[in-house]
């Protein structure tokens, strides 16, 4: 890591290294796979580094949110990372089926169809303010979900922090309906 000393040196090195699956899981969808960020160490640390950046602060160590959902399955494998920075809980958000006791769930839109997220009740509460962490921004639906989830428990959307955005795709407008988007970061842009 002591190699990379800017985010844009990170970028690069993202944008270099990020694998694209034509054609996966459907045809038309070009996957964006953080595969090759999690095969070399390195590349994860530094990864993990920049996201931490961009976590929504005030001054050196005052976080503005104070819990963390994070998405089944990707959205975990940086998202404890920001938790175990910032010293906040980490929610997770999974498929139906995943999680036990009783859950909040939400219906969205991907970009090739249909699904479903689940929250364990109890988790989120009325004047929470949550960072919502994923691995990539498409369609905004998955963050969307979450999003109406945080919102159905009377909580507050502190931000979205994502490793990709796939700008050309209609995400970041979708989110754009529940903070402003200087709130929306993500590492890289495709």
């Amino acid at each position: 890591m002591d190699a990379i000393t800017t985010i844009e040196e990170c970028r690069k090195l993202l944008t270099a290294e990020i694998k694209t699956f034509p054609d996966w899981p459907e045809k038309g969808v070009n996957f964006k796979d953080v595969q090759s960020i999690l095969f070399n160490p390195e590349l994860a640390l530094i990864t993990s580094h920049y996201l931490k950046e961009l976590l929504p602060k005030q001054g050196a160590n005052n976080f503005l949110f104070n819990k963390i959902l994070c998405f089944d399955a990707r959205g975990f494998l940086f998202g404890f990372d920001l938790a175990k920075a910032s010293k906040t809980p980490m929610i997770l958000a999974r498929k139906p089926g995943k999680l036990p006791g009783e859950v909040i769930t939400q219906s969205f839109q991907k970009e090739y169809g249909l699904d479903e997220i689940q929250v364990q009740a109890g988790l989120i509460n009325p004047g929470d303010k949550v960072l919502i962490h994923d691995d990539l921004l498409a369609t905004g639906g998955t963050a969307g979900a979450a999003a109406e989830i945080i919102l159905k428990c009377g909580a507050e959307i502190a931000g979205f922090n994502f490793i990709m955005d796939l700008s050309f795709l209609p995400g970041r407008k979708v989110l754009q309906k529940y903070v402003d988007n200087d709130k929306i970061k993500a590492l890289l842009e495709f």
